[in-house]
């Protein structure tokens, strides 16, 4: 008897066991509510009013869950997937205020390259220096030294919305590809953007 019940609960442990292991968590990546961040974003970027860079509205209240604010996890037997709820995108920490400023106190200096067709606006979110023949020599340098700002801000942008909005790393090129996006949208006529599928053109 007391060896048939050591067999039932190692039964019981190795069920428990395989059915933990089927347990899983995917965090659900909020591609519209980043689509309309950076297109906020990105127009502010652009618009001519002043916004002091340590401008920090005070974000709106959050669920004081055991979960992080903005995810709430349904665990079942079986895969599971997180539940959105009313997503709020934070982009009111200093950091990230910080870097739209930066990026708006240089948007009218790559506004001449964009004309030229010094720089165009890639796939990755990011510039690019496509030519820089009708340039002069001084304003080559300038063009390079613009662009490598711009790219580091950006690129630290991604990131810093990533973790005020408890994403994992992994889905930083994902919004730096929504950025890439609604910039095709928002740049000029005129100005060269790259499609999805790596073509470049002038919008």
């Amino acid at each position: 008897m007391q060896r048939l019940g050591q067999c039932l609960m190692a039964l019981v442990v190795a069920g428990l066991t395989v059915t933990c292991a089927r347990i899983t968590v995917n965090v659900y990546f909020p591609a519209a509510e980043i689509r309309d961040a950076a297109t906020q974003i990105e127009r502010e970027v652009r618009s001519k009013e002043e916004v002091p860079a340590d401008s920090n509205p005070a974000p709106k209240p959050q669920s004081s869950n055991f979960w992080p604010h903005f995810w709430r996890v349904r665990l079942s037997l079986g895969p599971a997937k997180a539940m959105a709820q009313g997503i709020d995108i934070n982009m009111t920490t200093p950091a990230i205020r910080q870097l739209i400023a930066s990026r708006k106190q240089r948007y009218a200096s790559l506004v001449p390259l964009f004309n030229a067709g010094a720089l165009g606006e890639s796939n990755q979110g990011l510039v690019v220096v496509r030519s820089l023949d009708a340039l002069a020599l001084k304003d080559k340098a300038q063009a390079k030294m613009l662009s490598d700002q711009e790219n580091h801000d950006r690129q630290q942008l991604y990131r810093e919305l990533a973790t005020a909005n408890q994403l994992p790393p992994d889905k930083v090129a994902d919004i730096a590809r929504i950025f890439a996006q609604v910039n095709r949208q928002e740049a000029q006529a005129g100005w060269w953007i790259q499609e999805p599928n790596g073509d470049w053109k002038k919008k």
